[in-house]
């Protein structure tokens, strides 16, 4: 897991050691007592064919290109590269995605939220989906300069949507900073509201982001980016109803 990031451009520095995860048993998707448990072997196309997975993950999934990628990288290797501008991560994010990671003494179950911000050292073994609450949507959207580019902007969003009333909302977005982030400030200003209309969610979003310096994208370009695909993702969600299992 991580080999295919180790062998890309974007990974500058030389590997000091290889650890081969073979043996481990961490190539299985199992369902456990409510949640999806995923060995950190899986592959990205293993889990878009997978009818277990929900679709949501599968959407993020799907936006990781080309092909060969997905056939060759695993989620946990995507998880541990910590990629600025990753699909998946967002919505592992938005959907209250755990991993399991062993070092010494006792595994640790930490959220991905927390993990991406300050990592945990030692071996990312799985990854855990909880099963969605009742009425609760998710959606992504991303934004690259062509189809087998690298994401400028990714998002994916979750929200428990009752009689029309935003509840819990969590928003997550790549390439905006270092690690993928949530935005307290937006997801505070939406909750326990009505769904807002496309202008209003943008605003709210581009008010609460402050895009780091990258040679990616103008901090302008991400900053307003940002601001559409959410209000893209909330409302595809809210109208497909999508994103349960």
């Amino acid at each position: 897991a991580g080999g295919t990031y180790l062998n890309s451009a974007d990974f500058e520095a030389a590997p000091a050691q290889l650890i081969a995860l073979e043996g481990l048993g961490l190539d299985r998707v199992e369902a456990r007592s409510g949640r999806l448990a995923i060995g950190a072997c899986v592959t990205l196309q293993r889990l878009l064919d997978d009818r277990r997975v929900p679709a949501p993950l599968k959407a993020a999934i799907a936006q990781v290109r080309p092909r060969g990628i997905r056939e060759a990288g695993t989620l946990g290797g995507h998880v541990a590269a910590l990629l600025p501008q990753s699909d998946v991560v967002p919505m592992l994010v938005a959907l209250g995605a755990t991993l399991a990671v062993a070092g010494t003494g006792a595994a640790k179950r930490v959220p991905v939220a927390a993990w991406v911000a300050r990592p945990v050292p030692g071996l990312v073994t799985r990854i855990e989906l909880p099963r969605p609450a009742a009425g609760r949507i998710a959606a992504c959207r991303n934004l690259r300069e062509s189809s087998g580019a690298r994401s400028i902007v990714s998002v994916a969003v979750s929200a428990t949507l009752a009689r029309g009333v935003v509840r819990d909302p969590v928003l997550a977005i790549a390439g905006i900073a270092r690690a993928v982030v949530r935005v307290p400030a937006a997801e505070a200003a939406l909750d326990g509201r009505p769904l807002p209309d496309a202008d209003t969610i943008e605003a709210i979003v581009r008010a609460a982001v402050r895009p780091s310096p990258s040679p990616i994208a103008s901090a302008a370009l991400r900053r307003h980016e940002a601001g559409s695909l959410v209000a893209i993702a909330l409302h595809a969600a809210a109208a497909a109803k999508g994103g349960r299992r």
